[in-house]
């Protein structure tokens, strides 16, 4: 059987999870899911699993299978879970929780093998692309934004850009030297992530301010997300918008008149995109990041055209609100 070249996923409230042919925007499969609602979920890069995150169980289907059953469940979290990622060579996936914690699991032993005791709730999590490092970078409903250190179990360093402002979603940038992170009160902070390690000191991990802005006007913020090319940066938001941005420099005069000149950076709007009547909650981005795919407490999933800032196409037939996406599109 010839696998289909793109996977899109879509859950929520409604207790089910829908496949979609893209192109048609037509559903091609439905998978009840009883337990509890879906928070979060994530596709394989081999576009063969399904991770789904609920309350409190993760559990993973097989993309291409019949059966309406997982193949296997993760049972170790207490609470909500609340971000789910598969390692590139989804091997491993990590997972976040209200229950404090994060967790790294060994898929094919179906097994926990690390926890992380962040002693907040984790709101979200990103594993670092370079999968040497074993970096997790995790914020939460204190404020914090942390890099751990998987092998020791360990919080690197840390960064509060408000304190007591919970920080909604984090991201990382796809060649690793930014961190991103939004909070609640609708502002994004972008760090640089630097990684140095010598013999004598061992390794040290930074994260240094570099932009931040108010991206939402005040009103929550509840996804933030890097395109494959690393050129976008999408955020989600209680506003009913999903917003893009491009992060850039520029040279300026410096402001003390010596006439020399200083590097500034910052954010520019690429696209405010208006179509949800509801909170939008999560957004994915295809391979080649030229779509967009939204999703929506009004019930309706929506692919964007990047370039234009349009709606292309829209996706209906669940019956409660839709929390969140997954999309897989990559060829080869």
């Amino acid at each position: 059987m010839e696998e289909p070249p793109v996977i899109l996923v879509t859950a929520g409230y409604d207790h089910t999870i829908r496949m979609w042919d893209a192109l048609k925007s037509t559903c091609t499969r439905s998978i009840p899911y009883t337990e509890s609602q879906i928070n979060r979920m994530a596709l394989s890069s081999n576009k063969h699993y399904l991770a789904v995150a609920g309350n409190p169980r993760v559990s993973l289907y097989d993309v291409f299978g019949t059966s309406e059953q997982p193949v296997l469940n993760l049972d170790g979290h207490k609470a909500n879970v609340t971000a789910v990622e598969f390692t590139q060579d989804y091997k491993y996936l990590a997972t976040s929780s209200e229950d404090k914690t994060i967790r790294w699991w060994d898929i094919y032993a179906g097994s926990c093998k690390r926890v992380l005791d962040n002693g907040s709730i984790v709101n979200d999590l990103a594993i670092h692309p370079d999968g040497r490092q074993e970096l997790i970078i995790s914020c939460d409903q204190k404020g914090r934004v942390r890099v751990w250190g998987l092998k020791r179990q360990e919080v690197l360093c840390q960064a509060m850009p408000q304190p007591d402002v919970a920080v909604r979603s984090v991201a990382v940038s796809p060649n690793g030297q930014l961190v991103v992170a939004g909070n609640n009160l609708g502002q994004v902070f972008v760090y640089r992530l630097t990684i140095d390690s010598s013999p004598q000191t061992g390794r040290i991990v930074e994260l240094e301010p570099y932009i931040n802005f108010d991206a939402h006007d005040g009103n929550k913020i509840t996804r933030v997300l890097f395109s494959s090319n690393g050129l976008y940066l999408a955020t989600c938001s209680s506003d009913r918008t999903a917003k893009l941005w491009q992060l850039s420099e520029r040279v300026i005069p410096a402001p003390n008149g010596s006439g020399e000149e200083v590097v500034q950076a910052g954010a520019e709007l690429v696209h405010c995109l208006v179509y949800h009547q509801r909170w939008v909650w999560d957004a994915a981005f295809s391979s080649d990041s030229g779509y967009l795919v939204t999703v929506s407490s009004d019930m309706r999933a929506a692919l964007w055209d990047v370039s234009s800032g349009q709606v292309i196409r829209e996706f209906k037939g669940h019956g409660k609100a839709l929390v969140c996406v997954a999309l897989n599109d990559a060829t080869g």
